[in-house]
C-alpha cells in the first residue's frame, strides 16, 4: 500500500489532559508515521463548579484545534476520526463546544463512551505489540478516567472504563502542587476504591504481561529509567523509590526528575499514585510500556471501516441476536430498504447515511423483548444507551432516532434535539425507513419491482404502476395516513400511479 492520501488517515484524540494528533498510513498491517502532533490543554482542569468548561478553557482548545485542522483538511473524511473523551462525556457543556470545534476542523467530534475508548486503545495496543499466547492485561491512565482491558491477540475480552485520572486526581487530592503524605494516601485509598468493584472480573483470570500505554505510563517509565530506578518499564521497586522522591521534594512544579517534561509535572503525582494502586489492586511485580494506544486503535478501525472487517456490523448482529429480533423480518425490512434506494431518484445518500438506515432496519424491532406498546421507543432507549462496540455516542443517538422515529407519530421534539449534522443525516433514511416497514407490514416479501422513490426539492414521491394501489387497499389506507403523519412534521409525501 502506497503512502497517498486516499490511504493516509488521521486520529486525532481530544482527551482530558492533551489533544493528539497521528496521521499515519497502513502498509501490509504495519502502520507507517506521517505526522505527529501533540498540545497540553488540560481539558479536566477547565470545569466549573456547575460542571461546566469555562468560555477561557474552551478558547485554548479551540485554538490548538484550529492549529490541528490545518493538518488534516485536505484529507477526506472517512480517513479521518476525531476523538472526545471522559471530559467532553463530562461537560454539561460540550453540545456548545463540539460545534465551534466542528467548524474549526471540518470534520465532526465523535464523542465515544469509556468502553468504546478502551476497545479502541486495546486495538492499538494489539496491532503494535508482539503477538505472543495467553491474555494480557492492558491499562491507560488519561486526565480524567482510567480504562482497564484484559484481552488475547486483537480480541478485547473484558473492558472497563472508572472515574479517575491523573488530572482530576491531582485536582483533588494533591492540590496546588503540595505532594503530602496524607493527600497520596487519600488518592491512593480513592483509586483503590474505584478498582474495587472491578476487580473479580480481571482477578477471575489469569494474564502473562501488564501493558501501560499513553502518557502517564509513558512518563513514568521514562523517569524510572533515566533516573536509574528501573532497568525498563515500571518495576515495583522503581515505583517506591519515585514515590518516595516525590514526597520528598513535595512540590509538583519544583520536581526535579530526569525525563519529565515541564508540562506533565502538575499532574504527574497524581499519576503515579493511580499506578501504585493498580499495581497493589492487582499484584503486579511490573508494568511494561506499549508503543501505540488509543490513536493507532483509530487508524486501524478507520482501516477496518472502509475494508469490510467494521466492528459496527458485528455490533449490529449481536445486539440483534441478544434481543431475540425476528431475523427473516429484519432481513426482509433491509432488502425493501435497499430496493427503494436503487430504485430512487436523487437521493444521493451519503456512505454513513446509507449504513446508518441498513443498521436502523436490522435493529427497528429490538423494543419488542420489552414491550409490544411503543416498542419504538424501548428500542431506541436500548440503543442510545448500551455500550455497543464501534459507535460513538452521536452515532448512537442518530441511530436510536431511526428507530424511535419509525412509525407513528413523528418524533418532532427527538429531532430538534439532534445538531444540524444529524438532522441532515436524519431525514431521508427516516422517512426510507418508515416506507419499507410500511410495504413489509404483512410480513412477507412485497412485489417492489415497480416501485419508485423520487426526492426533488424537498417532496418524497412514491410512484406505484397502475392498478396497484387499486389491487392492494390496505397498502393505499396505511399510505394516506403516512401522508399525514409526515406532513404535520412539514414533510411532504406524494403518492403517484404511472
Amino acid at each position: 500500500m502506497q503512502n497517498n492520501q486516499q490511504e493516509t488517515y488521521a486520529a486525532l484524540d481530544l482527551g482530558s489532559n492533551s489533544f493528539h494528533l497521528l496521521v499515519a498510513a497502513i502498509n501490509e498491517d504495519q502502520l507507517q508515521i506521517v505526522d505527529k502532533h501533540k498540545e497540553m490543554v488540560r481539558l479536566a482542569a477547565g470545569f466549573d463548579s456547575q460542571n461546566q468548561l469555562t468560555t477561557e478553557k474552551q478558547s485554548e482548545a479551540l485554538a490548538c484545534l484550529s492549529r490541528m485542522g490545518q493538518r488534516i483538511s485536505h484529507l477526506p473524511a472517512t480517513h479521518v476520526r476525531i476523538l472526545g473523551t471522559n471530559a467532553l462525556r463530562m461537560a454539561a457543556n460540550s453540545r456548545d463546544f463540539l460545534r465551534k470545534a466542528r467548524e474549526l476542523l471540518g470534520h465532526p467530534v465523535d464523542v465515544i463512551s469509556g468502553r468504546e475508548e478502551a476497545r479502541l486503545l486495546y486495538l492499538g495496543v494489539a496491532h503494535t505489540s508482539p503477538t505472543q499466547p495467553g491474555s494480557r492485561l492492558v491499562m491507560d491512565i488519561g486526565g480524567g478516567s482510567t480504562e482497564l482491558i484484559l484481552g488475547n491477540n486483537f480480541n478485547a475480552k473484558i473492558t472497563e472504563s472508572l472515574h479517575m485520572g491523573c488530572v482530576s486526581m491531582s485536582l483533588k487530592y494533591l492540590a496546588n502542587g503540595e505532594i503530602s503524605a496524607s493527600g497520596w494516601e487519600k488518592a491512593r485509598t480513592a483509586a483503590l476504591l474505584e478498582l474495587q468493584p472491578v476487580l473479580d472480573s480481571y482477578s477471575s483470570h489469569e494474564w502473562v504481561e501488564a501493558i501501560g500505554a499513553s502518557g502517564t505510563f509513558k512518563a513514568i517509565a521514562s523517569v524510572l529509567q533515566q533516573q536509574g530506578w528501573s532497568e525498563f518499564g515500571i518495576s515495583r521497586e522503581g515505583l517506591q523509590q519515585l514515590k518516595q522522591h516525590l514526597l520528598f521534594e513535595s512540590d509538583s512544579e519544583q520536581l526535579t526528575l530526569n525525563g519529565l517534561e515541564k508540562e506533565r509535572r502538575p499532574v504527574f503525582a497524581g499519576g503515579v499514585a493511580i499506578v501504585e494502586a493498580l499495581f497493589d489492586a492487582f499484584d503486579l511485580s511490573q508494568v511494561n510500556i506499549a508503543e501505540g494506544a488509543l490513536r493507532e486503535g483509530v487508524v486501524y478501525d478507520l482501516a477496518g471501516r472502509l475494508h469490510h472487517n467494521d466492528i459496527r456490523e458485528r455490533s449490529v448482529s449481536s445486539l440483534a441476536e441478544r434481543f431475540n429480533v425476528d431475523e427473516a423480518q429484519a432481513k426482509r425490512v433491509a432488502a425493501v430498504v435497499n430496493r427503494l434506494v436503487v430504485n430512487s431518484e436523487n437521493l444521493e445518500l451519503e456512505r454513513e447515511d446509507s449504513e446508518m438506515l441498513y443498521w436502523a432496519a436490522r435493529l427497528h424491532e429490538i423494543g419488542l423483548t420489552i414491550s409490544h406498546s411503543n416498542f419504538q421507543k424501548h428500542g431506541a432507549y436500548l440503543i442510545q444507551h448500551a455500550d455497543i462496540p464501534g459507535f460513538s455516542k452521536q452515532e448512537q443517538n442518530l441511530l436510536g432516532f431511526l428507530v424511535l422515529a419509525q412509525r407513528r407519530k413523528f418524533p418532532g421534539q427527538a429531532y430538534a434535539e439532534l445538531n444540524a449534522d444529524q438532522r441532515r443525516a436524519a431525514l431521508k433514511p427516516c422517512v426510507i425507513l418508515r416506507l419499507a416497514l410500511l410495504l413489509c407490514r404483512n410480513r412477507h416479501d412485497p412485489d417492489l419491482c415497480m416501485i419508485q422513490l423520487l426526492w426533488k426539492e424537498g417532496v418524497f414521491t412514491l410512484g406505484f404502476p397502475e392498478g396497484w394501489l387499486e389491487s392492494n387497499p390496505l397498502y393505499r389506507a396505511d399510505l394516506k395516513q403516512e401522508q399525514k403523519y409526515l406532513r404535520r412534521a412539514d414533510i411532504e409525501l406524494t403518492i403517484r400511479q404511472h
